[in-house]
Parts: structure tokens; C-alpha cells; sequence
């Protein structure tokens, strides 16, 4: 009960409750729609653990600042909106994942009591949900053969590197899975406490944070150099290397009978790999695509002259994240982006 009305009282002292929830929806679209791109051109690795760590903070500042949760869902709808305009190659599974994380910030803040558990869990879930994400659907598109073909891939290369004490009995892809999965987590517990702390911070730095005119700035974030489609997992860089692994094991089943798979496994493996894919893009997709067009159409309407107000925004934002990134300069590593992160956060945020 104390932390409730303390948060009320926070409210009440104008350096929360003058952010519009608008703002921090139209943040949340930029963020989803074009601060990947922005992301990618700087080559900050994680980038979808990050997009998905600033949500968890705008999902948790629009349950705070709204009367009753039922916003987080208008939020949601409306972030699903501005992405398919502005990114409409973004696949299928991106909205299902914006979706999903408003679903669960309406639960989770239907009761504002208990906001910092709140927030930690939805940072925990989101994250979590987004590392085992790509683990399953790697899992149904290639089946148990892919994780066994590299372990096998791993464990040729280790024999060349036995002095260095790596055993080839070990669960190469249970190691990688466990890492992969390990990281989503570690970034979604520090996004969960850091967006319960986020009344205090957003204080601090209303106080601290130096007034900019961002309008003079005409520096350039690195672009990238042409728009590319979504495209199929077999010409991601990912792809690539499944492919590869898969054409090495396949080649040394056939000079060893010691390995615990076939060629037939791997050829059976590639063959469902591009089976799913053909099924999914020339039958499925296309399918749930027409019903989500149905969706986009009956709600753009709706919401147009908001959703026309927020992507208006996203030139003045760019320049913020422009401002911050130069001003991030004299930094390196991991001190940069977290620089580079958390003013571009809070200067979107709080600037007129």
C-alpha cells in the first residue's frame, strides 16, 4: 500500500504525470519500428533484446500513468499499427510478440499495488519469451537433427583443440541454448527492476538532464545501405550457418560410421526445413496475413488522426537519438551503449 501511494504522490508532482501517454505510445511505436533499423546501422549486438527491454519501460510508464490498464491494449493496437505502415516487411512473428507483451502488461498492471513486481515480471517474461522464441522455431523447422548435427559440427572441431582442455562429451547445443537463452534473461531482470525504479529515475533526470535544441543538430546516424526485405532464414546469416553445419556433418557421415547420425537424418532434416518454409510462405502466411490485413483495416480508421500525430514525431526523435549517439562518442564498448541508451531514453522522454 505504501509503494501505491508513493507512486501517486509522484504523479501528483508533475514530473511523471506531465508525460502524455500518447508520448510514450508513440515512443514505443519508434522503438518498434524503426529504432532496429537505427540499432543495426550503429552494429549494437542484441538489438531485439534491447527493442524488447524498451518496451517492457514504455509498457510499464503507460500502465503507471494510465487510469485503467485497458490503455496498455490502445497502446498495443495502435504500436501494431504504426509498425505495419512504417515497417511493413516486419514478419508476422514481430507483431505476435508486441501483441503478447501488451496482453501481459494488461494483466500484470490491471492493479497498480504492486507495480515494481509488476514490471519485473513482465521485463522477466518478455525477454524470456523472445530468447526461447527463436529456439522453437529453429526447433520445429529443423527438428531435434539440427542441435544433434551441431554437436557433432563442434566436436570435430574440438579434436584439433584437445589441449586446451574441451571434452567432446560435452552438449554443445544445450551449452549454446542454455547462453542464448541465459542473456535474454540476465537483460529482461535488469529491464524488470529497472522499470519498477523508473518514477525515481525519470525524477532524477527531469532535475539533471541539461536542455538541448535538437533542431540545430544536422549530424547523421550511420544508415544502412539500401531498405531489404524480410528475408526467408535460409539467407540470414543464421541460415547460412545452419546450412553450413549441416553440410559438413553430412559430409563427415559419410566417411565415419562412428557418428550417432546418418546422411538420410540430414537430408531428411534440410528437406523439412524447406518443406515448412514452402508450406508456411505459399499456404499459411499468406492466410494469417489476409486476417491481420482484415485487422489493420478496421482499426486504422479508428485511430488514424492519433496514429498520424505520433509518426509525425519520429523526425524529431531521430534527431534526439542523432544527438545522443554523437554525444556518446567519447565512450567505448559497453559504456557507450549504455550511455547511448539510457539518454536517448530519457531524452525522448522528457524533451518538448
Amino acid at each position: 500500500m505504501k509503494e501505491t501511494l508513493n507512486l501517486s504522490e509522484q504523479i501528483k508532482n508533475n514530473y511523471i504525470g506531465e508525460i502524455p501517454v500518447a508520448r510514450i505510445t508513440a515512443l514505443w511505436a519508434f522503438s518498434e519500428a524503426t529504432f532496429g533499423g537505427i540499432l543495426h546501422a550503429l552494429s549494437i549486438p542484441f538489438r531485439g533484446a534491447f527493442i524488447n527491454a524498451a518496451s517492457v519501460l514504455f509498457i510499464s510508464l503507460i500502465g503507471l500513468l494510465s487510469e485503467r490498464s485497458k490503455e496498455i491494449l490502445k497502446a498495443t493496437i495502435i504500436v501494431i499499427l504504426i509498425k505495419a505502415i512504417v515497417s511493413p516487411h516486419s514478419p508476422l512473428t514481430a507483431y505476435f510478440a508486441v501483441s503478447v507483451q501488451g496482453l501481459l502488461g494488461f494483466v500484470l498492471f490491471y492493479n497498480k499495488k504492486f507495480f515494481k513486481v509488476s514490471a519485473f515480471i513482465l521485463g522477466v517474461f518478455t525477454l524470456l519469451f523472445s530468447g526461447m522464441q527463436k529456439i522453437i522455431v529453429l526447433t520445429v523447422l529443423f527438428g531435434n537433427t539440427l542441435w544433434k548435427s551441431f554437436n557433432i559440427f563442434v566436436i570435430s572441431v574440438v579434436k584439433d583443440f584437445s589441449e586446451l582442455g574441451l571434452s567432446a562429451e560435452l552438449n554443445y547445443s544445450l551449452i549454446l541454448i542454455m547462453i542464448y537463452v541465459a542473456i535474454h534473461l540476465i537483460i529482461g531482470i535488469l529491464a524488470g527492476i529497472y522499470a519498477g525504479r523508473l518514477p525515481d529515475k525519470i525524477k532524477f533526470y527531469t532535475e539533471t538532464l541539461p536542455k538541448i535544441n535538437f533542431n540545430f543538430s544536422e549530424d547523421q546516424l550511420p544508415k544502412k545501405d539500401k531498405k531489404r526485405k524480410h528475408k526467408i532464414w535460409m539467407f540470414r546469416p543464421s541460415g547460412i550457418i545452419i546450412i553450413l553445419v549441416s553440410v559438413v556433418v553430412l559430409f563427415l557421415s559419410f566417411y565415419s560410421e562412428e557418428l550417432n547420425i546418418t546422411k538420410y537424418e540430414i537430408i531428411i532434416m534440410i528437406i523439412r526445413a524447406i518443406s515448412l518454409t514452402i508450406i508456411w510462405y505459399s499456404l499459411l502466411a499468406p492466410i494469417v496475413k489476409k486476417i491481420f490485413q482484415k485487422f489493420l483495416e478496421k482499426n486504422k480508421s479508428k485511430h488514424s488522426e492519433e496514429i498520424n500525430e505520433m509518426i509525425n514525431l519520429f523526425p524529431q526523435f531521430r534527431k534526439i537519438v542523432t544527438y545522443c549517439w554523437k554525444e556518446s562518442q567519447t565512450l567505448r564498448g559497453i559504456k557507450r551503449i549504455h550511455f547511448f541508451l539510457s539518454r536517448s531514453f530519457y531524452y525522448l522522454l522528457l524533451s518538448s
